[in-house]
């Protein structure tokens, strides 16, 4: 069942270009932009998504494919992209294009590649790790820009996503049953998949929350302002114990260290079983997807799943835990790994 959000206060006038469209969560608001979109042809998503993503096109049931991203930005190889794209046969009918880390690259061009060859297509811009941003100017070929404020993301606050969205763009609002053990049953099926290895196999459930938020659209913008400052301050401070106590060439660029401080070790696993150890925690987002919800292969994905570690920064962590788990790792004498995306 579905509901036409033609009059809700959440999306903005008609005459106002673009809208923006709010639901309990971000994964609501991108299924029901998927389940909108008027093309049959399959997704491209980046492999290293996070699992939600495709587990929403499972249960829009839309096809989707991977593509491997790129040594320099993580986020979807543009080269990849396009070759897939350009394969004869049914164009995709759309993109996930995931900001890896939070890190903002230039995208106009590419964005305006697709549309030139398939208007139609459906463009979706996931900021998800970005600090949401609520510019009405930011639209450029792009349909729609995904932001969350669910659990671990930049701005926490438990529940909430919205988007900036096309005018253009068709939105109606789902209404499915929602059940909690379904959603656990769900996250519990895939973890286990990733941590074997082994191919998952979707069941559908009632286990997307698409539940109306509570919370008023202004009291939540609010909200949602405020924390989003909070935050900044807090990882800025963090941050800077680590740029100045972590050796520079294992730091990621400036770019990918605000949703968390990223470095690139050897062996994440054996680093972060130190960590764990010393009574710290620290985490290695984002499994490779390709082999789990689509067969195939994606090597600079899988190489970054295996070298990459996230730093905590947020309200969750303080400067005085930065600094202990900073000469931890000084003591690890970790060195350049230039050499692993080559």
């Amino acid at each position: 069942m579905s509901t036409n959000l033609n009059s809700d206060a959440v999306v903005m006038n008609n005459k106002i270009v673009p809208r923006f469209v709010y639901e309990q969560r971000a994964a609501t608001v991108l299924f029901n932009i998927i389940k909108s979109s008027p093309l049959n042809g399959c997704f491209l998503l980046p492999a290293n998504v996070c699992p939600i993503v495709p587990l929403v096109l499972l249960k829009a049931k839309r096809r989707f494919e991977f593509i491997d991203v790129s040594p320099e930005t993580f986020c979807m190889d543009h080269d990849a992209l396009m070759k897939r794209w350009m394969k004869p046969g049914e164009k995709p009918a759309g993109i996930i294009y995931v900001r890896s880390y939070g890190a903002v690259f230039e995208t106009s061009a590419i964005f305006a590649k697709i549309k030139s060859i398939s208007p139609d297509s459906v463009i979706i811009d996931d900021r998800c790790l970005c600090a949401p941003e609520f510019n009405e100017a930011s639209l450029s070929s792009t349909d729609a820009i995904l932001y969350s404020t669910g659990y671990a993301k930049f701005v926490d606050l438990g529940f909430g996503g919205f988007a900036v969205i096309s005018d253009k763009l068709p939105y109606c609002r789902s209404v499915l049953p929602f059940s909690v053990t379904d959603l656990e049953a769900v996250i519990e099926g895939y973890k286990n998949c990733l941590a074997t290895r082994k191919y998952y196999n979707y069941k559908d459930g009632n286990w997307l929350d698409t539940t109306a938020p509570v919370m008023s659209w202004a009291r939540y913008r609010s909200l949602v302002e405020k924390e989003c400052e909070r935050a900044s301050k807090i990882k800025n401070s963090i941050n800077a114990v680590y740029t100045s106590g972590i050796p520079q060439e294992v730091q990621l660029a400036g770019e990918f260290q605000s949703w968390r401080f990223n470095i690139l070790v050897r062996n994440n696993s054996n680093v972060l079983e130190v960590i764990t150890k010393e009574g710290f925690f620290a985490s290695k987002h984002y499994d490779s997807l390709a082999g789990i919800f689509w067969p195939g292969d994606a090597p600079i994905a899988e190489k970054i799943q295996r070298h990459v570690i996230n730093l905590f920064n947020d309200r969750y962590f303080d400067i005085e835990k930065a600094s202990a788990l900073t000469k931890l790792l000084a003591r690890l004498k970790l060195t350049n790994q230039e050499s692993f995306f080559k």
